[in-house]
């Protein structure tokens, strides 16, 4: 499909469905404020409506604009219109949750209410009239109070969400074992940065600091695991500068994700090479370590359809039979082959862990795991590895209850194994 036209069916999907959430709880709010505010005060509270519905709007659609200019990166833009947009859409998403629920539980309400009034009917008995409520002013105070608590906590859980996790990058330092490990990868360490999504919501500044941070780490090998860029080649020049900030001992390599075939996937390989990133797109580099051989292989991204770009075989093609092998994937579907295929360790982003996912206790209320088989974190099949990385960048609002991260690994030799030796 052109280009343009994916961008118009896209933008024209998104308009038309935030532009229905948003009338449909204007309709909510409407008959709230004829429930619980006195008539005269009704049309100023209709007006400061209107002002933060357009606002919102305005703010939400203008960061369409800022990013194909590629002028989001100033502090002014960020505060005042990224941010700010991005929450609005967020708040109105949630609102309109909130409002789905409500009314399923009022449909199931009616439900049993008719099934009352047909039992009632098949036993000779007649149904109650309803009792009107008289609206008092204290009912429409508890209205009213009730109602002010239900808004602010639909537009605070974005904002909190967004001020206290967006940037709250936690290491994950994760050793793994392996029964045939080479002696001279003992200990070698690698960091997985994922889902970048340099633009709106990923400056130029974001991406150094992340990058600073994994230096800081001194892992021997830096691995990227796609969508480096969010869905323009605006967003490319500003990685291809950060870029410059990431370092590792044995180099830094990467693959492609479906967001940097949304931009120009040549083009933001290219920006990658060009600063030192050996971008693999269906093959593999063979390194040696201490004498020993540590092949890294890598495919393009695996979507659906015309969308596969994904050739294994031509990525493992002449790949040496010896030595210890890394996959890297965007997707994390690709496990199952890539196991086959002897890949030791496998390496995925792309499922963002949910991003909004709430996890506490042992409980996930989170749909990312009934659409992954392989949504997040560590996996071992007979004698595997895959890691998930939930990644460090947001799509859609700058909001993440799942927190960001940066894995560290460490490749071990299975005790009983090193023991042996």
């Amino acid at each position: 499909m052109n280009r343009t036209l994916l961008f118009l069916t896209f933008f024209g999907t998104i308009l038309t469905l935030f532009g229905l959430m948003q009338w449909r709880l204007y309709r909510l709010y409407r008959s709230w404020v004829e429930r619980s505010v006195e008539q005269e005060k009704r049309r100023r509270w209709m007006l400061a409506a209107r002002w933060t519905v357009g606002a919102g709007i305005v703010g939400f659609f203008s960061r369409f604009l800022f990013n194909e200019l590629g002028s989001y990166d100033h502090w002014a833009v960020q505060a005042l219109v990224i941010y700010p947009g991005g929450i609005f859409f967020g708040a109105v998403v949630l609102g309109f949750l909130a409002a789905s629920v409500r009314d399923l539980a009022l449909l199931v309400m009616r439900l049993v209410e008719k099934l009352k009034e047909l039992v009632a009917g098949l036993l000779g008995a007649s149904a109650p009239d309803p009792i009107p409520i008289p609206v008092d002013h204290g009912r429409r105070r508890l209205l009213r109070t009730g109602g002010l608590a239900m808004m602010a906590t639909i537009g605070g859980i974005p904002t909190i969400a967004s001020a206290a996790t967006a940037r709250d990058y936690q290491i994950n330092r994760i050793p793994l074992y392996f029964d045939n490990l080479p002696s001279g990868l003992e200990g070698f360490t690698l960091a997985q940065i994922s889902d970048l999504h340099s633009g709106v919501f990923m400056t130029e500044g974001d991406m150094e600091g992340i990058f600073e941070l994994v230096n800081g780490l001194h892992p021997q090998l830096t691995l990227l695991t796609g969508d480096q860029v969010d869905n323009t080649d605006s967003q490319i020049p500003p990685l291809h500068r950060a870029l410059r900030t990431l370092k590792a001992d044995y180099g830094v390599f990467g693959v492609l994700g479906n967001h940097d075939h949304y931009a120009t996937a040549e083009r933001v390989a290219a920006a990658m090479r060009d600063r030192g990133v050996t971008v693999l797109s269906n093959e593999h580099q063979t390194l040696k370590i201490d004498g020993e051989d540590l092949s890294i292989v890598g495919i393009d991204d695996a979507g659906n359809g015309a969308r596969n770009y994904a050739d294994l075989d031509a990525a493992t093609a002449g790949l040496t039979p010896d030595g210890f092998r890394i996959f890297l994937s965007h997707r994390p579907d690709t496990f199952d082959v890539a196991r086959q295929k002897g890949m030791h360790l496998s390496l995925a982003g792309h499922t963002h862990g949910g991003q909004v996912g709430i996890e506490f206790g042992g409980i996930k209320l989170n749909p990312v795991y009934l659409i992954y088989k392989y949504a997040r974190g560590l996996y071992q099949e007979a004698g595997k590895y895959l890691y998930v990385n939930v990644g460090v960048g947001m799509v859609g609002v700058p909001i993440r209850l799942i927190r960001p991260e940066i894995a560290l690994f460490t490749l071990r030799r299975r005790p009983a194994v090193a023991a042996a030796a």
